[in-house]
């Protein structure tokens, strides 16, 4: 018998059926128009032999959305190793995309589990613990709890640097399997936490203030796109851009995280998945806002020579070589408008990266942001 399972956390996947000899359906649980493409779950094998069998995976029918399904795919699956440590990604000819859904063909052993997914897990209780085992075995840094979820949850980061020196923001989640993106703030907390040279310069200039999950409730639940609020933290003031400040829970205290004190830079990590036309390996992207966005003229400089430092030092213009433009609904357009706090938004290909790769090009757009925003102190 083959059962199937998403008790466990980011666990994605509803309506699990089988569907003839050795072929079985399902379909993802989404939020929204595109934000409907993330699975993850368990396949269990109970018998004494192995079993080959086919999935079909199909979009959301409460959404209906097959377009924004479909055009995640092709992209890397990942399926778990035998003990369930690690994944390993799955032989390409053996996921099909098809017109309206994805199939995929799987060898399950007698008496195993497997978890397969599109997008590489990074948990919330166990991002709580890496931070944990950082703060205790470095004493260099500190826990901070920025505020509670809607679902009571803490919005927990790490701190470190100089007390009163830039304030640099660094957070993740805000959709919350957008796991990559996860991936590279944990690499960020490990690498300025460290003894390496430049990490230990970093710390006497600046005060860092890292959130690597920022909606922990949908990393929790595996929800692609909202909180428990069903609000999408990247155009966190909704239709009404000109509110004071954001409605939701998580929304307000981002908000009074960045503005009180106002923040001297904000970093800002997301994700997407599969593979694009016209677009070369890794596949990465950038948003940015227009320039006349900052009333400040020095705020504007420094934005300017960050975005140069994106597009020329990193794997941004990897998908287009133009960035997109930030919605006016977003905090980074807010955040440039009303306090002219200048950003660095970077959304990694999650078919092309797991924890070591996120890492990578997270890091490196970190280390290069922060090359160029020190040197505008000098």
């Amino acid at each position: 018998m083959i059962e199937f399972s998403i008790s466990f956390e980011c666990g994605n996947g509803k309506n699990f059926s089988q569907i003839g000899q050795n072929r079985y359906r399902c379909e993802v649980s989404g939020d929204k128009k595109v934000y409907c493409y993330y699975f993850c779950f368990d396949i269990e094998n109970t018998s004494k032999e192995a079993r080959s069998i086919d999935i079909e995976i199909w979009n959301d029918p409460l959404i209906n959305d097959v377009e924004g399904f479909i055009s995640h795919f092709p992209t890397t699956i990942w399926i778990s190793t035998p003990d369930g440590k690690r994944f390993q990604a799955l032989e390409q000819s053996l996921c099909r995309v098809k017109q309206s859904h994805i199939e995929l063909s799987l060898l399950i052993g007698p008496e195993e589990k497997k978890r397969i997914t599109n997008n590489w897990p990074c948990s919330y209780s166990d991002t709580c613990s890496f931070m944990k085992k950082i703060a205790e075995e470095r004493g260099n840094c500190e826990i901070f709890i920025a505020g509670k979820s809607a679902g009571k949850r803490d919005i927990a980061g790490i701190k470190t640097g100089g007390k009163d020196k830039p304030r640099v923001l660094v957070l993740a989640g805000q959709h919350p399997v957008e796991f990559p993106g996860i991936w590279a703030v944990r690499g960020i907390i490990d690498f300025i936490t460290s003894q390496i040279p430049e990490a230990e310069r970093l710390r006497e200039k600046f005060l860092f203030e890292i959130i690597p999950i920022v909606n922990p409730d949908g990393n929790v639940a595996g929800r692609n796109c909202f909180t428990d609020e069903k609000v999408d933290l990247y155009q966190v003031f909704g239709d009404n851009p000109d509110l004071k400040e954001p409605e939701s829970t998580e929304g307000k205290i981002l908000w009074k995280w960045a503005t009180e004190p106002v923040a001297d830079l904000w970093i800002n990590f997301h994700c997407y998945l599969g593979w694009r036309t016209n677009s070369e390996f890794p596949y990465d992207g950038w948003y940015q806002v227009p320039y006349d966005t900052f009333s400040d003229p020095v705020k504007r400089k420094i934005y300017t020579k960050l975005c140069d430092t994106i597009r020329l030092m990193t794997d941004a213009p990897s998908t287009s070589v133009e960035p997109d433009t930030h919605w006016i609904n977003s905090f980074e357009h807010q955040f440039a408008k009303r306090y002219n706090i200048p950003h660095v938004f970077y959304e990694i290909n999650g078919g092309t990266a797991g924890p070591f790769q996120s890492c990578k090009r997270g890091l490196n757009v970190f280390i290069q942001a922060m090359k160029t925003f020190e040197s505008c102190f000098e």
